[in-house]
């Protein structure tokens, strides 16, 4: 599962189970499908954002540093290009 959260409060902005993440070099590009009111809603907070992604045994937090996110509204798909990646166990 993915989750998209506004830094400031942790409010959830967007979670899905449809996404996709490729590494490219040293960056994370992260895809997942989404309506136009979501995708708004992210850009909106594109400077304040964390996401994350929840596995069985571990949750690992990705973030863009420098807001490199987008909306590609033909396809309905927010593609966000991370730099960090942090990787925590959870049991």
């Amino acid at each position: 599962m993915l989750m998209i959260r506004h830094s400031i409060g942790s409010r959830l902005l967007c979670q899905t189970t449809n996404y996709r993440i490729e590494k490219q070099d040293d960056r994370w590009l992260i895809s997942l499908s989404v309506d136009e009111e979501t995708a708004s809603t992210v850009l909106d907070f594109q400077d304040e954002l964390n996401i994350f992604e929840a596995k069985e045994n571990e949750k690992t937090w990705y973030y863009s540093s420098d807001s490199q996110i987008n909306f590609q509204p033909n396809e309905k798909q927010l593609v966000i290009l991370a730099d960090h990646k942090t990787v925590y166990p959870t049991q």
